[in-house]
C-alpha cells in the first residue's frame, strides 16, 4: 500500500478517533494488536504508513470495518481542521515565511482551529493571486478577446439591462448627465458620494451596509470619468457579480462593469440611430460621436466596436497600443 501525507493523516486520526471512541489507551490497543503505543502513535499522527495485516487487525480491534477506517474523509470537523493545518504548514509557501509550526493540543479550541485555517487559507488565495499575473494574465486576456471576437464583441443581455436601466432614470437624448447617474445609483439604494481622501489605488469605494458608493472629487473637470466610474461600481451589483475565484474570472467581471457603464452613456438604440444614420451620409467619425453623448474618446472608440460589427455590416475591433 503507497499512501500520500494526507492519506496518512486522514488514516491516523479515523484510528484515533475509533480507538478513542471505544475508550482504548494507545498502550490498550496496542497490546489487542501486538504493536507497541509509541508505534501505534506514529501512524496515528501521520508519520508511519502501516501494513494492511495491522490495519484489519486495528479495525477488528475497534469493532469496525476495514472499509470504514480506510474511508478517505476526516472523522469529524475538527480532525478535517487539523488535518488541512498540518498540510498548510508543510506547504512551501508557509516554510518561506520562517515561522515556526503550531502544535495542535486537545486544549487548543475548535474556534482558534478555524482561525489558524482561516489564516493559511487567505495566504494561499493571495498568493494565488500573486501569481496571477505575467503567465496567466497574458493566456486570460487572449481568451478573452478570442471569446469576445466570436460575439461580435457584443453582449445582448447587457446592452438590454443597461437600455432599461436608463429609461428608468427619465432619460431622453444626448449625454446621460450626472444626476441621471445619481439617480440610477438611487433606485439602487446607493448614494454617490465625491471625497478627497480615496486610497491611490481605488477608483471608487463601495460601503454595502450603508449603500453608499464614493468617488474622487466632482470637481475634476469635464467629469465624464466620473459617471463611468459610479455606473461600473453599481454593474457589479445589477449583474450580479460574486468575489472572482481567478483572474480570467476577474477579467471577465471588468470586462462587463466597462461594457454595462458603456451601454448607459450611449445606449444602443439611440446609439445605433446615431451610427447608422452617420454611415448612410458617409460621414461616420469617433469624434462626432463622442460629441453626441458627451463622452470620451476612448469609450466611443470602444462603444463602436460593440455596435459596428452587429449592427452596421463593419468588421471593427479596438487595439489599446
Amino acid at each position: 500500500m503507497s499512501a500520500t501525507n494526507a492519506d496518512l493523516s486522514t488514516l491516523g486520526h479515523r484510528i484515533r478517533h475509533f480507538r478513542t471512541e471505544r475508550g482504548y489507551t494507545l498502550d490498550a490497543l496496542g497490546a489487542i494488536v501486538d504493536v507497541a503505543g509509541s508505534q501505534l502513535s506514529l501512524i496515528e499522527n501521520g508519520k508511519r504508513e502501516p501494513k494492511l495485516s495491522l490495519l484489519q487487525a486495528i479495525a477488528e480491534a475497534v469493532g469496525v470495518e476495514l472499509g470504514d477506517l480506510l474511508r478517505g474523509e476526516a472523522p469529524s470537523r475538527r480532525a478535517a481542521l487539523e488535518i488541512e493545518l498540518a498540510q498548510a504548514q508543510q506547504s512551501s509557501l508557509y516554510s518561506e515565511l520562517g515561522l515556526p509550526a503550531v502544535r495542535v493540543s486537545k486544549g487548543m479550541s475548535d474556534e482558534t482551529l478555524e482561525a489558524l485555517v482561516g489564516l493559511h487559507r487567505e495566504l494561499q488565495r493571495r498568493a494565488r493571486e500573486a501569481i496571477a499575473t505575467p503567465e496567466e494574465a497574458r493566456r486570460a486576456n487572449t481568451e478573452q478577446r478570442l471569446h469576445m471576437r466570436t460575439l461580435n464583441n457584443y453582449l445582448p443581455e447587457i446592452e438590454k439591462i443597461a437600455e432599461e436601466r436608463v429609461k428608468a432614470t427619465g432619460h431622453g437624448a444626448g449625454a446621460l448627465t450626472h444626476r441621471e447617474v445619481s439617480l440610477m445609483a438611487q433606485q439602487l439604494g446607493f448614494d454617490l458620494i465625491y471625497v478627497n481622501d480615496l486610497p491611490h489605488s481605488a477608483r471608487s469605494v463601495t460601503d454595502l451596509e450603508n449603500g453608499r458608493i464614493y468617488l474622487p472629487p466632482a470637481s475634476i473637470p469635464g467629469g465624464h470619468g466620473l459617471r463611468s466610474m459610479a455606473l461600473q461600481a453599481l454593474a457589479h451589483r445589477i449583474l450580479g457579480h460574486k468575489r472572482p475565484t481567478s483572474y480570467a474570472e476577474f477579467l471577465k467581471q471588468r470586462l462587463e462593469i466597462n461594457y454595462f457603464a458603456a451601454c448607459c452613456l450611449m445606449p444602443e438604440t439611440a446609439a445605433v440611430e446615431f451610427l447608422a444614420q452617420a454611415k448612410r451620409e458617409r460621414n461616420l467619425a469617433v469624434e462626432d460621436f463622442r460629441d453626441a453623448f458627451g463622452v470620451t474618446h476612448e469609450a466611443a472608440a470602444l462603444r463602436l466596436t460593440n455596435l459596428a460589427t452587429e449592427h452596421l455590416g463593419i468588421r471593427l475591433h479596438f487595439l489599446r497600443v
